[in-house]
C-alpha cells in the first residue's frame, strides 16, 4: 500500500468498496507538481464510471472515463479499505485532468490555461479538495442512489 502519492503514477487504479460490497474504482489522474505544497500526499484523482461485484482489472476498465475528479490525499486509498491494483496508461483510454475553475485561473489538472472569464462558471466545475472518504461517498450515491448514514 503507498504511503506516499511519490508512489503513484498518473494511470494507476484502485478499488472504491462501497456498502452493497460491490466496487467502483478510482484512477490517478495527475500529480501535484515538484515544489508543489503537498506533492508527497496528493494527486488529482477520479472517480470512473465503472462498477462491478468484482475488483477492477486493467481490461475490465478499459474506455471507461471519469464522472468527477478532484484532489484527494493519498488516505482515500489507504482509508477506504481500497487498495492500488494496477496500472494502466491514460493515453489508451483517452483520459487527461479535466478542465477547472480556480479562483480566477482556467486549469487542465494543475496546469494554468488562462485567466478566468465569467462565463466559465457555467463551463467548468470548480477544482475541489475531496476529503478521505469524498470519492467512496460519490460512488456509493451515483452507483446505489444514497450514501450510508455511517458515511
Amino acid at each position: 500500500m503507498p504511503r506516499s502519492s511519490l508512489a503513484l503514477q498518473p494511470g494507476d487504479f484502485w478499488s472504491i468498496p462501497i456498502s452493497d460490497g460491490s466496487f467502483a474504482c478510482g484512477r490517478v489522474v495527475e500529480l501535484l507538481p515538484k515544489g508543489m505544497a503537498g506533492e508527497r500526499v496528493l494527486f488529482l484523482g477520479g472517480l470512473l464510471d465503472w462498477h462491478a461485484s468484482s475488483l477492477p482489472t486493467a481490461v475490465s476498465i478499459a474506455g471507461v472515463g471519469t464522472l468527477k475528479q478532484g484532489i484527494m490525499h493519498i488516505k482515500a486509498i489507504t482509508s477506504s479499505g481500497g487498495e492500488v491494483l494496477g496500472h494502466r496508461p491514460l493515453a489508451l483510454d483517452n483520459l487527461e485532468p479535466a478542465t477547472f475553475v480556480h479562483g480566477n485561473d482556467i486549469l487542465r489538472g494543475f496546469t494554468r490555461l488562462r485567466a478566468w472569464r465569467r462565463d466559465d462558471t457555467r463551463r467548468f466545475p470548480t477544482l475541489s479538495w475531496w476529503g478521505y472518504d469524498v470519492i467512496q461517498s460519490i460512488a456509493q450515491q451515483q452507483f446505489l442512489g444514497h450514501v450510508p448514514r455511517n458515511a
